[in-house]
């Protein structure tokens, strides 16, 4: 008997990354140009051939939905595909109590329509390429109620800061607890879960574990109480957490190298995103580019030297962009100059002006900001 399997975007366990995601979700937050890091999750759902998901959303469901739109984007299937922006009413009005949990709870409608057998959890801030296909029969094979996919680092003392460690018997979970820096070999989990129907109920249900405020907690406290069948599973490709604003600029400018590139954009994994239908970018002749990524609908007329240009971007000529990441709809006019910055949306730097920070500390500029 074939098994039927939703997929879950949570938004709640994103990290704040400051002013960056002050107006946002971490998840619809521009990266590479033309990329939002929720599409690396949606991606993975639609490649795995789940084609029922659900997105859960704490807070800014605006950019959500802009982003997201009818979501046909990550569609397989036209017929029976089906796709749900859910938030939790009760938690707007309260929010202590606006949780990951209470949101599956003011929703289950979605698990009682759907008849789910499993559930895919899967976050926005730690962007991978995962194919759960081959996972989700290990899982029914070791008749798990829960599966906990990680990664084993080297650098868990200063990288995901924001997930739990795996001890691990075999292949059975026997610890789960919060990284708190002290090692850098270790097991971390990729906040990316497959739980049984069943277990899900539970765990919305019972008010010992909704109280715990996280689908995280609540898993910690069922291996705790040892009281589920809790399982490992250990992926080996390209993860990373974005659980801090330099994180967020050193992760993208490491996908400028070729070799990391090709780990997170691998064949046969394509990356869906949503469609502007914009014409491709024009570079003019006085334009000088490297190891950069452009893209379309700007118009470059300046320097451009290791650097992420998002859509409709014009860059004058004589401007000098260097080791700087600029989103959607900035103007940086001829003679000015921009290095080591994350400049937002729809900024404008007039050519007189100068923008300069440091690799290590790079200057943000808030969406709108005019620099004379």
């Amino acid at each position: 008997m074939s098994k039927k399997v939703i997929g879950f975007l949570n938004l709640y366990s994103s990290p704040n990354l400051g002013p960056l995601t002050e107006k946002r979700t971490l998840g619809s937050t521009s990266f590479l140009g033309r990329y939002a890091l929720m599409d690396f999750p949606l991606s993975n759902f639609t490649n795995s051939d789940i084609d029922e998901v659900n997105i859960l959303v704490k807070d800014n469901f605006r950019s959500v939905s802009k982003h997201v739109g009818s979501m046909k984007t990550w569609v397989n299937n036209t017929i029976i595909a089906r796709q749900n922006i859910l938030i939790n009413e009760k938690g707007i009005r309260n929010p202590k109590e606006n949780s990951d949990l209470a949101c599956i709870l003011q929703n289950d409608w979605v698990l009682y329509e759907a008849k789910a057998d499993l559930i895919v959890v899967q976050p926005s801030h730690i962007v991978d390429v995962i194919d759960f296909r081959p996972i989700i029969e290990e899982h029914f094979e070791k008749d798990a109620d829960v599966t906990i996919i990680y990664k084993n680092i080297d650098d868990a003392d200063k990288t995901f800061s924001s997930s739990n460690l795996l001890k691990i018997e075999g292949d059975k979970v026997i610890s789960f607890k919060k990284n708190n820096g002290s090692v850098k070999k270790a097991n971390v989990s990729l906040e990316t879960y497959i739980i049984g129907y069943n277990t899900l109920q539970r765990l919305i249900h019972s008010s010992e574990y909704l109280q715990t405020k996280s689908l995280k907690k609540a898993i910690e406290k069922l291996i705790v109480n040892k009281v589920a069948r809790v399982y490992a599973h250990e992926y080996k490709g390209y993860a990373r957490c974005f659980d801090t604003f330099q994180h967020y600029v050193d992760y993208s400018f490491e996908l400028l190298d070729y070799n990391v590139f090709s780990e997170l954009f691998k064949h046969g994994s394509p990356i869906y995103t949503l469609s502007h239908n914009t014409p491709p970018t024009r570079y003019g002749s006085a334009s000088k580019i490297s190891n950069s990524f452009i893209a379309n609908g700007s118009k470059v007329d300046g320097q451009v030297k290791n650097s992420i240009i998002s859509r409709y971007v014009t860059i004058g000529e004589g401007a000098v962009v260097e080791n700087s990441i600029i989103l959607t709809g900035t103007y940086i006019d001829a003679g000015a100059v921009v290095k080591n910055a994350v400049v937002d949306k729809y900024c404008h730097v007039t050519s007189e002006g100068v923008v300069e920070g440091r690799m290590t500390s790079p200057v943000y500029l808030e969406q709108g900001t005019l620099i004379k």
